[in-house]
């Protein structure tokens, strides 16, 4: 069974500190959650304040799906205007 991770590297810079960065990630976390079938979590950068990388993991049948999904997410987070994608990265494994 395939299984997909997505890892955006994200800027947001109209955080001035560490609680206003995690209330603008923890509210673009649960509407993914909400929308999306994945498993996601905030796994570097944690220290700054307009800096973050998201990690995202998502099981499917089809490799196809697990792609089409992640395209639908980087344009979920790129309408929100308080983050900014610098990168991403996608891996496929099985």
């Amino acid at each position: 069974m395939p299984v997909g991770l997505m890892m955006v590297d994200c800027l947001m810079n109209n955080c001035l500190s560490l609680k206003e960065k995690r209330s603008v990630l923890q509210s673009i976390i649960k509407r993914l959650r909400t929308n999306f079938n994945i498993a996601i979590a905030e796994t570097n950068h944690q220290d700054l304040w307009q800096r973050s990388e998201l990690s995202i993991v998502s099981v499917n049948t089809d490799r196809k799906m697990i792609e089409r999904s992640f395209n639908r997410i980087l344009e979920f987070i790129e309408k929100d205007r308080r983050i900014t994608i610098l990168n991403y990265e996608t891996k496929s494994i099985y």
